[in-house]
């Protein structure tokens, strides 16, 4: 694609994309920065993770799950007023460091230096099990634009089956990469987007909109 026809994509993507996010209002979805807000997220995570079983309560003391990845990652969260209620995060490769992806399931993903991470999405308690998934597809959506916005064009993660096949039924299309391992407390799976971010994810969010609302957390 030339560079005009990309920036129109890019441009288009944006539009898309804020409509998908708007669609969730009063809620809103950003890039949480203050220290409170990255306090609730990983306070938030910590609750998902003790109440799944994936990690028991003394394994996260503080209440708080975290890694050492968060500190250079971007975390997106969603608010009801001044309360987060969601969160997931995008991880930007670095030549210091593999992805977690990559250091988990022992891979390289190509191209090298060309790939982020999405994941740790996580909804409190009471904002799931709605069948349209507006939430989850508001996530996306803005982990899309923050990876559009930083020139990266594929994504990674590792996910569990249902999860996968949520994604898939909501459009967006990830190729498995190997077979899966336990990984915080079950069964993923790696797997990458099988095209472009800016192309699959454009054709997505296009459909999302057209249906009124984003379809199917």
């Amino acid at each position: 694609m030339h560079a005009g026809g990309e920036t129109s994509v890019l441009r288009e993507m944006e539009l898309v994309a804020r409509r998908v996010i708007a669609s969730v209002a009063p809620l809103r979805v950003g890039v949480a920065e203050s220290q409170a807000d990255l306090d609730a997220m990983f306070q938030l995570r910590g609750a998902e993770t003790i109440e799944r079983g994936w990690a028991p309560a003394e394994a996260i003391p503080d209440g708080r799950e975290q890694d050492e990845y968060d500190a250079a990652a971007v975390q997106i969260a969603i608010w009801d007023g001044s309360a987060v209620v969601g969160a997931c995060r995008l991880v930007l490769p670095s030549p210091e460091r593999l992805l977690p992806i990559e250091r988990e399931f022992g891979l390289r993903l190509e191209p090298p230096g060309g790939v982020v991470e999405w994941g740790r999405l996580v909804l409190a308690e009471r904002y799931r099990g709605d069948r349209r998934h507006r939430l989850t597809a508001a996530c996306l959506a803005a982990l899309l634009l923050e990876t559009t916005r930083r020139g990266f064009g594929v994504c990674a993660g590792a996910a569990a089956k249902p999860i996968l096949l949520m994604y898939e039924a909501m459009g967006f299309t990830f190729e498995v990469l190997g077979p899966p391992r336990w990984l915080h407390g079950e069964e993923r799976y790696p797997a990458r987007s099988s095209s472009a971010t800016i192309r699959s994810g454009l054709e997505v969010l296009r459909r999302l909109t057209e249906r009124g609302a984003p379809a199917g957390s």
